[in-house]
């Protein structure tokens, strides 16, 4: 018989059923009934299947060899991952019918017209040479024009959108369906041909708010998750402005006219200057690419020991590798285990900045970080202010976007350099150790619950 073609997965569509099998099943790579199910498992199983006119095979090869023997899933396996069928197959598919990726069924054996059981490839994530680079899982019809902007989130970056239907979100107008990112959680109704973000799930910080609420067009939305533009298009919709916030927030700060700002630290009142920075460079995206420590090395750092395993059985090959090139081409194939070896915030866009003037920050004291005039983060300098900002928020290398750096450092330059009309940084010079951790400590109570949420 004719041998199969099988046409490679893309790693979009890779990147998706990972994603789909760490959150229906379980977090990729995982064991089960004596069973390593990895990546590279879901993938050769995917591709056999659609090797198949009809996207089915049957899980176990007849007993009976002849000319007309139907190869089962087994077999196929076997020869192509060297390793043993019979234990393999029971397991993975069990997991892609319980992720909804595939289904079982059953297939008629020409030699002995019995009824074999089978697994198929459910249609949505079937593909060909013409293929897009996703399914839309769940969609059709109108959906498939705009299938292209699911193919990322705009709001992490990371994960892909998925249609759910049958379900309806607390607080928003009845709706047929919605889109949820399989990785941040965020949510995307339909607003007519446009669509409008109304949840960002498990992801709260102002730097991720900017788009909340917004009704954008789906060309719109994959320009923004691509870092390609903005808000390109005419909106059908406008959003609803929101109030802008009163200067007194919580911790009663009040702007005087000379641009200090006047705070109240339990009996007594201090008195913030204005920290003028001066940016330079633009911004830069992907900073952690630039990490030059192989892979391996990194793995060495006991932050980085939860990662062990899941590196060895799926990326061993890439262990020689730079760590930010390794990261980078994760990222450029949308697979989201980049993200594993990040802080928080290390994949934020950043700047470079400085400290202009003002001889008395060569002193040790209190800064704090304002946005929308509310109190975002308190920073005790137990050294120069100066160097703080210059050396430590004012330009973020590669290694401090990485769990062992600086999640702090990364949040509050980040903060600075894409919000600037929004932001403001001020000092309060002080010597006695003892008087900067009673300020901090006060000031801390009055941080806004989007400064609290990554607060360490």
């Amino acid at each position: 018989m004719a041998e199969p073609q099988f046409f490679p997965l893309s790693p979009n569509m890779m990147a998706l059923a990972s994603e789909t099998v760490s959150r229906r099943v379980s977090r990729l790579p995982f064991e089960r009934n004596g069973v390593m199910v990895t990546e590279e498992l879901i993938r050769v199983t995917m591709e056999c299947l659609n090797a198949e006119f009809k996207k089915a095979m049957p899980l176990k090869t007849p007993g009976v060899p002849d000319q007309h023997q139907v190869i089962g899933l087994d077999r196929c396996i076997e020869e192509r991952m060297c390793v043993s069928g019979k234990t393999v197959v029971p397991v993975i598919a069990e997991v892609l019918c319980s992720a909804g990726i595939a289904e079982t069924t059953d297939i008629i054996d020409r030699s002995s017209h019995r009824s074999i059981r089978g697994i198929r490839l459910l249609s949505a994530w079937c593909w060909h040479t013409g293929s897009s680079s996703s399914p839309v899982v769940g969609g059709s019809g109108d959906d498939e024009e705009n299938s292209s902007w699911t193919n990322l989130c705009a709001v992490c970056r990371t994960g892909i959108l998925t249609r759910v239907t049958g379900k309806q979100l607390f607080g928003i107008p009845r709706t047929d369906f919605y889109w949820e990112c399989t990785h941040c959680g965020a949510k995307f109704i339909p607003v007519g041909a446009l669509f409008r973000l109304v949840s960002i799930g498990t992801i709260r910080d102002p730097l991720w708010k900017k788009h909340l609420d917004q009704t954008y067009p789906a060309e719109t939305w994959s320009s923004i998750a691509r870092g390609t533009g903005q808000s390109s298009g005419p909106l059908r919709m406008a959003p609803v402005k929101k109030p802008a916030l009163l200067p007194t927030a919580p911790g009663g700060l009040t702007h005087m006219k000379d641009g200090s700002l006047m705070v109240p630290c339990g009996e007594k009142t201090r008195y913030f200057k204005p920290v003028k920075l001066h940016f330079f460079g633009g911004l830069k995206e992907n900073v952690f690419a630039r990490a030059q420590k192989p892979l391996r090395e990194i793995l060495q750092n006991p932050v980085f020991s939860h990662l062990i395993s899941p590196v060895h059985a799926r990326y061993s090959r890439y262990l020689p590798l730079k760590s930010g090139l390794f990261l980078n081409q994760l990222k450029e194939r949308h697979d989201p285990f980049y993200r594993e070896f990040l802080n928080n915030h290390g994949d934020e866009k950043f700047c470079s900045f400085r400290l202009e003037g003002l001889p008395d920050l060569d002193k040790k004291g209190v800064l704090i970080v304002l946005y929308n005039r509310e109190l975002y983060h308190v920073v005790n300098c137990s050294g120069s202010i100066r160097v703080f900002i210059n050396d430590t928020i004012g330009r973020i290398s590669p290694e401090e976007c990485f769990l062992s750096g600086s999640s702090t450092a990364c949040r509050i330059n980040a903060l600075l350099s894409n919000s600037r009309k929004d932001t403001g940084i001020y000092s309060y010079t002080c010597e006695p150790e003892e008087e900067r951790i009673n300020i901090t400590e006060i000031l801390q109570g009055g941080i806004s619950p989007a400064g609290k949420l990554y607060h360490r």
